[in-house]
């Protein structure tokens, strides 16, 4: 990261010949910020700020306070803060170079690629910008497969999951039918006893029905069954029967036609 130490010494003397507003808290800051009180720097640039001093500068030496305590987001909002119009290009370089770093280091990628991006605007011929730039856009591809990875990851194991819970679910369906078909065999078994006994009432009133048919039968008088020789003997009588009688017919016919015959 740039320290950006020439800029603020510099700045700090235009800045206070500028606006007439003391540097003493600034310089206490960027003191403390150098031996790790990150606390007490915060402190001397808040104050900084609160008496007027140049916002800029305090917001870009607060900014690399942040990043060496390592609140890397905060201090790209601070490098954010720190752009002003009124600065050089190589300083608005400077400041978007640190917005870069601050970025990749929070893993905010396409932040520090646009920061990057604008600091060789400004300034075309910073290098360590440039490395930075392709180191940036490697990691945010690195992280887009990494991210890529992960999803694929988190989707398989969503569908093994599902899978899973299909097989259990079928399962346990297969066990509760199962279990359905056990308990109604068993109330069919339980209930079998009763079935067999109607059955049984159902023969029994049967058999009773059929020995009272046969006894009705019974007790109708049967034909006597004829000989041969005895309906021998019926027809001939029959037939000896109509003889006479045509016989009889027959004389009588004789006996009128002779009375009629007799009357002439």
């Amino acid at each position: 990261m740039k320290l950006f130490v020439v800029f603020l010494v510099l700045s700090v003397i235009a800045c206070n010949s500028f606006a007439g507003l003391p540097s003493t808290d600034v310089r206490k800051g960027n003191k403390a910020a150098q031996n790790g009180q990150f606390d007490q720097a915060q402190y001397n640039y808040v104050k900084a700020l609160e008496d007027k001093a140049d916002t800029s500068i305090v917001m870009y030496n607060l900014g690399n306070a942040m990043y060496d305590a390592g609140e890397y987001e905060r201090a790209m909002k601070l490098y954010m803060g720190a752009l002003d119009s009124t600065r050089t290009k190589e300083q608005l370089s400077d400041a978007f170079y640190n917005m870069g770093n601050a970025g990749v280091k929070a893993q905010k990628f396409d932040q520090a690629i646009a920061a990057y991006i604008e600091a060789l605007r400004q300034n075309p011929e910073d290098l360590d910008a440039k490395k930075n730039l392709e180191l940036a856009l490697r990691m945010k591809q690195q992280q887009q497969q990494q991210q890529q990875q992960q999803q694929d990851q988190d989707q398989n194991q969503d569908q093994q999951q599902n899978q899973d819970q299909q097989k259990q679910d079928q399962q346990n369906q297969q066990q509760d039918q199962q279990q359905d078909q056990k308990q109604d065999q068993q109330e069919q078994q339980q209930q079998q006893p009763d079935s067999t006994q109607q059955q049984q009432q159902q023969q029994e009133q049967n058999q009773e029905q059929q020995g009272d048919s046969m006894q009705q039968q019974q007790a109708r008088p049967q034909p006597q069954q004829m000989s041969k020789e005895e309906a021998e003997q019926l027809l001939n009588a029959l037939l000896q029967d109509e003889q006479n009688t045509l016989e009889k017919v027959r004389q009588a016919k004789i006996a009128q036609r002779k009375k009629r015959e007799k009357d002439w």
